[in-house]
Formats: C-alpha cells, sequence, structure tokens
C-alpha cells in the first residue's frame, strides 16, 4: 500500500513538471503588439517591431533571402527583396524543414515526421530599447552578436532562442538566423550542375551559403538598428560551432564577421566523394549521399523493388531527368526517404571541401598554416559533454517510468570522461594550438563547469547531466524559459 501511494505522489510530481514545463512554453504566447517605438527604415522597406521582455525591442522574422524553393533549391540563396509595405515583424518564421523532434516548440504528434518548410530563411534582432530618433550612431553603435543554433545541421531553429536579456543586460545588439538543414542545406549530385547553374550552385553547400548571405544582410542593415557593422560576432554551438569554424576557413565569408566564439564545435569537413557517391564505390558514399537519397526515392515510389535496380536505373536517367525528379519531390518525400532517425538528427554529409566555399583542405590544417579568416575567437567545451548522449543508453541508465537512473555512477562518470574529454581535445585543444601559432595573443579557451542541478530522492540531475552538451547555452543567453528546457534546471536562481 505504501508503495502504491509513493507511486501515485510521483506521478502527481511529474504530472505538475509537465504541465508547468509546456504552460511556460512559447507555443502559449499571444502575438505581440506592434510598437511605434521600433519602427526602422531600412533601404529595403519600413518595419515594425514589438517591445519584448526586459523592455527589449525586438523584430521577428525578417527575410534576407529568396524563399529557397522551385528552382532555387538546392541553390545558392538569392538576397531578398524589398517589400512595398510597412512590414511587421512580430512573428518567427517558418522552421526550416526537418524531422520533428524534441529541439522545437511542436506537439509530441509531430516529432518523427516532416515539419517546418522550405520558405526559412529569415532572421530575428533584439535590441536595447531606443526610440526611433534616438538610434546610436557613429561610435557609439553597439557590437553585434549572430547566432547560429545547433542541431547537427539537420534539426533546430532560431527561434529556440531569445535574445532580449543578452540584448539588454549587455548592451549588444542579439541577431539569430534560419538556414536550410540536412539534406536540403547540403546536397550534391552531379545532375543538379547543370551548364547554367553558377560556381556556388554547384558547390553543395547551400546551408553554409545561407549564413553568408545572413551575413551579408546584417552587415549592410545592422546599422538602423543601432548595430555597428564593424564589430560582428558570430558565435554558435555543437553544430552551430562547427559553423563558425567553416566560416573562419572559407573564403566568401571574409570581412563579414570580426571576432567568433566556438561552443563545443567541430572542425570536421567532408569530401566530395562522401556527398555524392554510392557505399558500394570504389571510394565508398555516406549512406545518406545523394546517390542513395534518389535511390531511397525510387524505392519509395515502387519504380523498382531491389536498390540494385534503383541503381541501375540512376545510371541509365540522364541528368535533365533526374534534375527533374528530383526538384518535383516534396520535402516531405525526400525527408522520408531516409528512413528512421534519432531525435530527427542524421548523420547527412555536410561542408564539403569544394575549394570555393569550403577550401579543400581539412580546416586544421588550414588554421595551422594561418590560411583563413583571421580574428579573435573563443572556443570552448563542456566538462561533461558527453553525459547527455549516455542520458540515453540502457547500458548505463535505467528508467523508473520517466525518471532516469544511473546504474552504475563511478562506471558513468569514466566513460563519459573519456568521451567528453576527446571532444574536448578535438573541439577546443587542436583547434586552438593550431589558431594559436598565429595569432596567440587574439586565442582564447574556456571550460564550462556546473554541478547545481536538482539532487534529492527523486532524481540526481548532477549527476546524470553535470555540465553535459548544450547546457552552457542559457547561461550565455541570461534566460532560462527558452533554449534547453529541463524541469528543475531552468531557474531564475540559476541565472
Amino acid at each position: 500500500m505504501i508503495k502504491k501511494c509513493l507511486f501515485l505522489i510521483l506521478l502527481i510530481i511529474i504530472a505538475y513538471a509537465v504541465y508547468k514545463y509546456y504552460s511556460n512554453s512559447p507555443l502559449t504566447v499571444e502575438k505581440p503588439v506592434a510598437a511605434e517605438t521600433t519602427v526602422r527604415n531600412l533601404s529595403l522597406g519600413e518595419v515594425i517591431g514589438f517591445v519584448d521582455k526586459q523592455g527589449a525591442h525586438a523584430w521577428l522574422g525578417i527575410p534576407y533571402a529568396q524563399a529557397p524553393v522551385g528552382n532555387l533549391r538546392w541553390a545558392s540563396p538569392k538576397a531578398a527583396a524589398a517589400w512595398p509595405n510597412r512590414l511587421e515583424a512580430l512573428a518567427y518564421s517558418n522552421d526550416c524543414a526537418q524531422i520533428g523532434g524534441p529541439s522545437l516548440y511542436i506537439p509530441s504528434q509531430s516529432f518523427g515526421k516532416p515539419v517546418g518548410s522550405e520558405d526559412c530563411l529569415y532572421l530575428n534582432i533584439w535590441a536595447p530599447p531606443f526610440q526611433t530618433n534616438k538610434i546610436p550612431t557613429r561610435d557609439k553603435r553597439l557590437p553585434v552578436m549572430v547566432w547560429i543554433h545547433g542541431g547537427g545541421n539537420t534539426i533546430g531553429s532560431a527561434s529556440t532562442y531569445v535574445g532580449h536579456t543578452l540584448a539588454v543586460k549587455q548592451q549588444v545588439i542579439v541577431v539569430s538566423i534560419n538556414y536550410r538543414l540536412g539534406v536540403l542545406g547540403w546536397f550534391r549530385h552531379p545532375a543538379l550542375q547543370s551548364n547554367t547553374a553558377t560556381a556556388e550552385d554547384m558547390s553543395g553547400n547551400y546551408g553554409t551559403l545561407d549564413i553568408i548571405e545572413s551575413l551579408k544582410w546584417v552587415q549592410a542593415h545592422i546599422n538602423d538598428f543601432g548595430g555597428d557593422p564593424n564589430r560582428i560576432t558570430i558565435f554558435g554551438e555543437s553544430a552551430g560551432g562547427r559553423n563558425v569554424y567553416s566560416l573562419m576557413a572559407s573564403p566568401l565569408a571574409k570581412g563579414l564577421f570580426d571576432a567568433a566564439i566556438v561552443q563545443s564545435g567541430s572542425t570536421r569537413t567532408d569530401p566530395i566523394s562522401w556527398a555524392e557517391n554510392s557505399t558500394s564505390a570504389a571510394i565508398s558514399g555516406s549512406r545518406y549521399s545523394s546517390h542513395e537519397i534518389l535511390n531511397a526515392l525510387l524505392l519509395d515510389d515502387r519504380i523498382d523493388d531491389t536498390v540494385e535496380k534503383a541503381d541501375l536505373r540512376q545510371q541509365n536517367m540522364s541528368n535533365d531527368a533526374i534534375n527533374d525528379y528530383l526538384r518535383k519531390k516534396s520535402f516531405q518525400e525526400i525527408l522520408l526517404a531516409l528512413g528512421e532517425t534519432g531525435a530527427g538528427m542524421y548523420p547527412a554529409p555536410m561542408l564539403f571541401r569544394d575549394g570555393l566555399v569550403i577550401p579543400k583542405k581539412p580546416l586544421i590544417d588550414l588554421f595551422a598554416e594561418g590560411n583563413y579568416n583571421q580574428t579573435p575567437v573563443l572556443i570552448g567545451s563542456n566538462r561533461d559533454e558527453f553525459k547527455l548522449m549516455l542520458l540515453t543508453s540502457e547500458q548505463y541508465t535505467k528508467w523508473i517510468g520517466p525518471i532516469p537512473r544511473v546504474r552504475d555512477l563511478e562506471t558513468y562518470n569514466r566513460v563519459s570522461g573519456y568521451y567528453s574529454d576527446h571532444w574536448k581535445i578535438m573541439a577546443v585543444d587542436e583547434p586552438a594550438a593550431a589558431l594559436s601559432k598565429h595569432n596567440p595573443d587574439s586565442v582564447f579557451a574556456y571550460r564550462f563547469d556546473w554541478d547545481e542541478e536538482p539532487h534529492n530522492w527523486l532524481i540526481k540531475l548532477d549527476d546524470l547531466l553535470g555540465a553535459s552538451h548544450s547546457l552552457e547555452i542559457n547561461f550565455v543567453f541570461g534566460d532560462f524559459d527558452y533554449g534547453v528546457r529541463i524541469p528543475g534546471i531552468n531557474a531564475d536562481k540559476n541565472l
């Protein structure tokens, strides 16, 4: 009887925690009211935003590029057109097309299904409150921070992170951006490289080009919001940090930023063969290469009933036929052809060493040679990066209903330590050493430690998570209502 009562109490506690978790979700927030004090006049047209929390001025869902749909799918981004009437920037844009999961503010019924839209190339801006006639100018303009979200470059959205607190408390202009994800953001197939395509179109690095296009927009227009285009810092976490590294190496990003912050990033880039070849080729490609995805689509259409037949059909299709076939597919069909993914993430080839957008050499070699966009850079990782991954492993944790428990704490900490130290070596130590050869006074490193999560009879989050992957983000933004939202962790007392 006592056990049943305890179990009932546990269920009530969990139900209340879940209720509080979702009742604070941005999904429940009413649409803001436009405020005349936020009117800004850009060369593209007039835009109006709203007064956000902390009194910040905010503008959400401003287009920085044309919608990459139709013939613009798998093409370099085209600059956004001017808008004829006042643009009401009061709500986030669509999330970029992806497989739904817990990284987005969406109902759980949408998990594992294609969500979002291809029309997603928008950015968001937060600034301290300035009257329209008192926007900082010249040497009083504020530094700018451009946030690149993580998610393995296959999931995630700028809408998950809110910049009002960072903008007001640190007196900076905060910008967050969306960029194409997964096989819609990084995709190379010879059939798409027609004679009319530009070199950028042929690169396949569309997600990277989106980020570069957003930086061009920021540099051209942030002055109208009180930001200094000569003091732009790019910062990102996980895949966002990986993208920051790639921008440091990209010749096309030269001059678009003045400082960089890499949080738990990676210097990995992929060869073209990994992006294009079949898995059975002499030089093997990824199981998510363009060749394999086309095979999967042909099989899904029941045009062929074996991989071998699909492979043969693909070899006999003309480039025009393949081009037409791929472009007529909906993004939902393309994403479903990937098969089952873990929480929406999948190891698609990306950041291709095409020699134009991304240099042909590995990034670590470029950094060691000094052949990169040299700016001050802050690099770091979290002490317990890998605990977030071990949390879902049955080998190391057991779940009592929705409550995880560590099976053996000593083993859990040891294994996490091995992988987290490896992460630090690859993400921080080696890049910092390479970068320091040519810019020793402008390379800084950090480690994020944290042990203040709840620790009680019900759950011991300090053991389970510690300073795990992504937990520093809320501290960076100074906000615990958004971003990584874990009941018991996201509390004002942690600020």
